[in-house]
């Protein structure tokens, strides 16, 4: 029986819907980025250090990168012998983890479909990945520029 999967997913969390033999499983996934770090008193997009600006923007980017690359292959290791995986969620987050699934010579042609969702429950997420799979394979050849 095949094994497929669904990833609801924004900066905060993901679910992992896993289908198998008619049955579904949830596991959550939390993640360690940082929204917006703010510092006590700063207005400006500069930060004071004595008597000069710095603009911390450079390496507020570094960090977040490489928390992003954490969260994902938290959740790529819930992915490792998986027949079709469905992307949804309401951000730009899940095109973020197809570019990284992508890169991975196991799941780079497992992505069945990325779609937009807003937020769900539980059990509307695991209807949602229950009707993507009851459909017929359609593959489509989509490129994803890294």
């Amino acid at each position: 029986m095949k094994k497929n999967v669904g990833v609801w997913l924004d900066t905060e969390k993901a679910y992992i819907i896993t289908l198998e033999n008619g049955k579904s499983q949830v596991e959550k996934v939390s993640s360690d980025v940082e929204t917006r770090v703010r510092f006590k008193g700063e207005t400006k997009a500069y930060s004071r250090m004595g008597n000069q600006y710095i603009n911390p923007a450079k390496r507020v980017t570094h960090r977040r990168r490489h928390q992003f690359k954490n969260y994902f292959e938290n959740i790529t290791e819930c992915l490792t012998d998986v027949d079709e995986v469905y992307l949804f969620g309401p951000a730009e987050t899940k095109v973020h983890l197809a570019k990284h699934l992508s890169k991975d010579v196991n799941l780079k042609n497992r992505i069945r479909k990325i779609e937009s969702e807003d937020q769900l429950s539980e059990k509307q997420m695991i209807a949602c990945v229950k009707q993507v799979f009851e459909k017929e394979d359609i593959k489509v050849n989509a490129r994803i520029r890294h």
